[in-house]
C-alpha cells in the first residue's frame, strides 16, 4: 500500500501541476481576450467619438453657410429698397420738371420768352397756299406736293416705331 500512495503521490503532484497550468493558460487566454476586447471598445469608442465630431462640425459649416447667404440676401433686399425709393424720387422730379406750368416759368424767367402779342401773329391761309403752288409750277408743282406727302406719311410711320 505503500508502494501504491507513493505512486499516487508521486503521480498526483504531476497531474495537478498539468490541471495547474491548463487552467492558467485558459484564464491567461481569457484575460488576453478581455484585454483586446477593452482595448477594442476604446479604438471603437474614440473611433465613433471622432466621427461624431466631424459630423457635428460639417453640420456647424452648413449652419453657417446658410447663416451668411441669408444675411447677403437680406443685405441685397436693403439695397432694393433703396434703389426703389431713389428711383420713385427720380420719377417724382422728372414729373416735376417735365410739367407744363415748370416749363412755362423756366421759360419766361431763364430765357425771357413770354407769349406773342396780336401785332406778331400771322395766320396762313392753306387754300391760297395750295393756289400759289399750282400757279408756279403746274404739274410741276404737283411733284413737291407729293413728295412732301410721302414724307409726311413716311414720317408718320416713323414716328409710330
Amino acid at each position: 500500500m505503500l508502494v501504491t500512495k507513493r505512486e499516487l503521490e508521486y503521480y498526483h503532484p504531476e497531474q495537478v501541476d498539468i490541471d495547474y497550468e491548463r487552467q492558467r493558460k485558459i484564464i491567461e487566454g481569457r484575460n488576453k481576450r478581455r484585454r483586446r476586447s477593452r482595448s477594442l471598445q476604446k479604438l471603437l469608442g474614440i473611433g465613433l467619438a471622432i466621427i461624431g465630431t466631424g459630423l457635428s462640425l460639417l453640420i456647424l459649416i452648413g449652419y453657417v453657410n446658410i447663416t451668411r447667404v441669408n444675411h447677403e440676401i437680406a443685405e441685397l433686399e436693403e439695397q432694393e429698397m433703396e434703389l426703389n425709393r431713389e428711383k420713385e424720387d427720380l420719377i417724382a422730379e422728372l414729373e416735376g420738371i417735365k410739367s407744363p406750368a415748370k416749363l412755362e416759368g423756366d421759360a419766361v424767367s431763364r430765357l425771357g420768352m413770354d407769349y406773342p402779342t396780336e401785332e406778331q401773329v400771322v395766320y396762313l391761309d392753306i387754300e391760297e397756299l395750295n393756289f400759289a403752288e399750282n400757279q408756279n409750277g403746274g404739274s410741276i408743282g404737283d411733284r413737291p406736293l407729293l413728295a412732301r406727302q410721302f414724307k409726311e406719311v413716311f414720317n408718320l410711320l416713323l414716328g409710330l416705331f
